[in-house]
């Protein structure tokens, strides 16, 4: 078994896979879930799970690894990392999960612009991306069953996680709401967190800037 896992997705070729880098201190296991199958100099260190959805939108399919990494490794602790992320430092995997502990199973960036899932909505409202997802419904539906303003926002970019029972209901609520609204997921993780008990702890600094990560993303992402 694998110390830890690195997650990531591809669908839709929405971006490239990134060359995978061995990591200090750690046995990681490097995972892509995809639609098509990469060639073998891209899968190079990279274990390919070949997981095509018909009729799913490819950004939902994505989801799936993302909320349950669980369902594709044994290893006690997984880092998804957004595939338009490169991996630059041989650090990452056991710096970002350093202080996972059963209490506290999940760490991710704060949000570096906004703290509340409702402003949040607001501003996803306004993205082509977003065109024809019911973003401020769902947001609406998460205000009239209680959630407060300002309870915290997170990017959900990458994600450390201690595969403990908590966090393995977070990600069936999370990948249900998913579902039942957008896929928006900055939108619906706080309500996903809070029905469950979890509150992230934060990594130090952004995910748009850290000594970690390099955004590489294609211009899909625009």
């Amino acid at each position: 078994m694998s110390d830890a896992a690195l997650i990531t997705a591809i669908y839709d070729s929405y971006d490239a896979l990134k060359p995978v880098l061995p990591q200090a201190g750690a046995d990681v296991e490097w995972i892509v879930v995809t639609d098509s199958v990469p060639d073998a100099e891209q899968a190079q260190g990279w274990t390919v799970v070949h997981e095509p959805r018909p009729g799913v939108h490819p950004n939902r399919a994505a989801k799936h690894p993302k909320y349950e990494p669980w369902k594709y490794t044994d290893a006690p602790v997984s880092l998804w990392v957004d595939a338009s992320f490169r991996v630059v430092s041989t650090q990452f995997v056991v710096e970002a999960t350093a202080g996972l502990t059963e209490a506290e199973p999940i760490a991710q960036f704060v949000h570096p612009w906004r703290d509340c899932l409702f402003a949040e909505a607001e501003e996803s409202a306004r993205l082509a991306k977003y065109v024809g997802e019911p973003v401020l419904e769902q947001a609406e539906s998460y205000r009239q069953a209680g959630h407060p303003e300002a309870w915290g926002l997170w990017a959900t970019g990458v994600i450390a996680r201690r595969h403990t029972a908590a966090v393995r209901e977070l990600g069936a609520r999370w990948l249900h709401e998913t579902y039942e609204w957008s896929f928006q997921d900055q939108i619906s993780q706080p309500f996903a967190l809070r029905e469950t008990g979890l509150r992230p702890t934060a990594l130090p600094g952004m995910h748009l800037a850290t000594p970690w990560l390099a955004y590489e993303g294609s211009a899909r992402h625009g």
